[in-house]
């Protein structure tokens, strides 16, 4: 009997989808410094309109925040002159990744809200990207493993401090936790479980080609314009409205005639 293919599986699974949309938002952007590669902390102020703009003119998402446990393994000369990790050979720039979502189009709207425990809050403008698009460039599936699991975290640690660490620099970004956080912060939440983000992350920066873009997301009363950015070559719709009238929409350009 020949089984079901994944296109269609993807039909009849509303939680699997065929994009991995990048979201973008707006606050300040917390650049942490290290002992190797930034002396200071640095901050930088984001509105989620003109960083996405930045992204579609550069064709590039850069890689500004660093992910994952490793983070906290990174060498940091405290106020008081003592040095955290200072065996760690963990570089801050290491970490940094440029982030996606497999959430289906349905649900991106969901990923707008406040939620309790998450640091960002994203609003209803990005990029969506077929998933081989972010394949290509080695993105992968954020590897989520239990924050108590001790031998894990021992393996972890042992990497942090390894003559060779920067081998493991490409794996670095992806290891993320879930159960009662890593390191505990007052007021925050005994619990953490971003599984149902769906993430993906691409090490680095990840640079694409205007072809590569599937579509668009933006207010509706922000969709010309960013249309017209993009010369007319990509649609774009709003996430947070009318979800029939915009898979339609999108169904009427020929890349798009598959959308689920």
């Amino acid at each position: 009997m020949v089984g079901l293919n994944r296109s269609e599986l993807l039909e009849k699974r509303g939680d699997l989808s065929q994009f991995l949309i990048h979201l973008t938002r707006t606050g300040d952007l917390k650049l942490d410094k290290d002992i190797y590669s930034a002396p200071r902390d640095q901050f930088v102020q984001l509105t989620a309109k003109a960083s996405l703009e930045t992204i579609i003119k550069s064709k590039r998402i850069e890689a500004r925040s660093a992910f994952g446990y490793f983070t906290y393994k990174v060498p940091l000369k405290k106020a008081n002159g003592q040095t955290l990790n200072p065996n760690s050979l963990v570089r801050r720039d290491w970490l940094r990744a440029a982030c996606f979502t497999e959430t289906p189009l349905d649900h991106i709207y969901l990923q707008t809200q406040k939620i309790f425990g998450r640091q960002l809050h994203f609003e209803p403008y990005g990029l969506a990207f077929k998933e081989e698009v972010v394949r290509g460039a080695n993105g992968n599936p954020v590897l989520y493993v239990q924050t108590t699991n001790q031998n894990l975290r021992i393996a972890f640690d042992a990497l942090a401090v390894a003559p060779l660490a920067v081998q493991f620099k490409p794996m670095m970004p992806l290891i993320d936790g879930f159960g009662p956080p890593w390191f505990q912060r007052f007021g925050g939440p005994s619990e953490i479980d971003f599984r149902w983000e769906r993430e993906w992350r691409v090490a680095g920066d990840f640079s694409f080609s205007v072809i590569e873009i599937a579509f668009g997301l933006c207010p509706e009363t922000e969709v010309p314009y960013f249309e017209n950015v993009l010369e007319g070559h990509v649609p774009f719709v709003d996430p947070l409205g009318n979800m029939a009238t915009a898979k339609q929409k999108l169904r009427n350009w020929p890349h798009l005639r598959g959308l689920k």
